[in-house]
């Protein structure tokens, strides 16, 4: 015999399924054509849904494009070590912005540049997503610290901002001209950072077999 508490709970997870739907058939769609030619009808055809279905979970088109975005991060997660992760791999590093598509760049530039918007869905979304990866990577260059793989004088959550201010710039600049490898200046911006270029130079001053 089923409760209204198991009802309830039942309901929650249709609900959340549903919305999850509608967001990876909107990322779907970014992906093969960019954001800007999303539609709501287009979105709610795709997810096999009326399009009041997408406006009911959606209530604008600026929340759908969200939906977009924050799928294509739980997907990175789900896919990579990058997330809840110290143990920083730096070719993962590198193949996960070299792999990155030209239409996710430029739908988080163009929703980026709404977070500071008040009402505005962007404004929420970067504000959990900046904090989030703010409080990974201080952990992920503590963790490098402590390993002497990162310089013990600096400020991890200093150089964590700094390193994710770097990622943005460097990101919106490839969306713009995408001529330059951008996985590899994200890795050679974080060694410089972080001190790792120095700390490796320090460790072959003081490694006999150096014969130094």
């Amino acid at each position: 015999m089923s409760t209204a508490s198991t009802r309830s709970r039942g309901s929650y997870a249709g609900t959340a399924a549903r919305r999850r739907t509608i967001a990876r058939a909107v990322l779907n769609l970014v992906l093969e054509k960019g954001h800007t030619g999303v539609t709501t009808a287009e979105t709610a055809a795709r997810a096999g849904v009326a399009e009041a279905t997408v406006l009911y979970h959606f209530a604008t088109r600026d929340n759908l494009l969200v939906a977009a975005l924050r799928e294509a991060f739980d997907e990175d997660e789900e896919q990579t070590s990058l997330a809840g992760n110290t143990a920083l791999d730096l070719e993962r590093l590198r193949n996960y912005a070299t792999r990155l598509r030209p239409e996710l760049a430029q739908l988080y530039t163009t929703l980026a540049g709404y977070a500071g918007t008040p009402g505005h869905p962007a404004q929420e979304f970067f504000a959990e997503h900046y904090t989030r990866a703010r409080h990974r990577w201080t952990a992920i260059i503590t963790a490098r610290q402590e390993a002497g793989l990162a310089h013990p004088g600096l400020d991890p959550a200093e150089v964590a901002r700094q390193f994710l201010a770097t990622w943005t710039g460097l990101q919106t600049q490839w969306s713009v001209e995408p001529s330059f490898d951008l996985g590899t200046l994200l890795l050679d911006a974080f060694r410089r950072l972080t001190g790792q270029n120095w700390m490796e130079a320090r460790q072959q001053l003081l490694d006999p077999a150096a014969g130094l």
